[in-house]
């Protein structure tokens, strides 16, 4: 990215943190019910569809910022979980996502 395009891309983004600043507690108070209700099943194929009534229902109910809103926190939360997961397993976080990527495939070819 040439550094025009960096800076603006740098602007841009500070202008929508402040923007998107008085969704943040209610997204965060949002992830947490949503983590609540969808850890813990052992149908795998449950967990995408309450995570997706949560992101419809805020969408629909509150409108795209909140939604926005939302998944920043969701994508917060989860580089959270994988830096602490490396540091519980001693392994990179780069390390842990390329399991999980790996899984993915395994489970995409298992399908096919």
């Amino acid at each position: 990215m040439d550094p025009f395009a960096r800076r603006k891309m740098i602007a841009q983004v500070q202008v929508e943190q402040q923007r998107l600043l008085p969704e943040h507690e209610e997204a965060t108070r949002t992830t947490i019910e949503m983590l609540r209700t969808s850890t813990g099943h052992d149908d795998a194929g449950l967990v995408p569809c309450l995570n997706l009534a949560y992101l419809l229902g805020v969408k629909n109910t509150y409108g795209d910022d909140r939604l926005m809103a939302l998944a920043l926190s969701v994508a917060n939360w989860a580089t959270t979980a994988v830096n602490d997961l490396a540091r519980h397993t001693g392994r990179s976080p780069q390390q842990i996502i390329d399991q999980y990527e790996t899984d993915i495939i395994a489970d995409r070819e298992d399908l096919a």
